[in-house]
């Protein structure tokens, strides 16, 4: 489903680009039919090919990615403990034991 998704988003690049498959294909140094093939979901793009075309656009590649939707109504616990551990990540460790130190004393205050 995202990679029909990740097609669709490159056809609305191209489009508001307004290049021509042609003309987009040479940019981005694809065959007319690769862009084709891509475009009408025959065919989805690898991480290589997503990676040169965000290159030959001078754009970052999550540019080329569709917007995240979340599907569901509300975010359920694990979407949350998702989010917060993959911001966690990017944090230096000292953040990351500060922020459980935290939890943990409003957490034990509640009970």
């Amino acid at each position: 489903m995202i990679g029909k998704e990740i097609c669709k988003e490159l056809k609305e690049i191209r489009t508001s680009m307004k290049l021509t498959q042609n003309q987009f294909a040479e940019l981005v140094d694809l065959s007319e039919d690769s862009v084709g093939k891509i475009e009408r979901g025959v065919s989805v793009p690898t991480i290589e090919t997503l990676f040169k075309i965000s290159t030959a656009l001078k754009k970052p590649l999550e540019d080329l990615l569709p917007p995240y939707k979340n599907k569901k109504k509300g975010k359920g616990k694990s979407d949350a403990i998702d989010g917060l551990v993959n911001y966690l990540k990017t944090r230096p460790s000292d953040d990351v034991q500060f922020i459980h130190d935290l939890a943990v004393r409003i957490l034990e205050r509640e009970q």
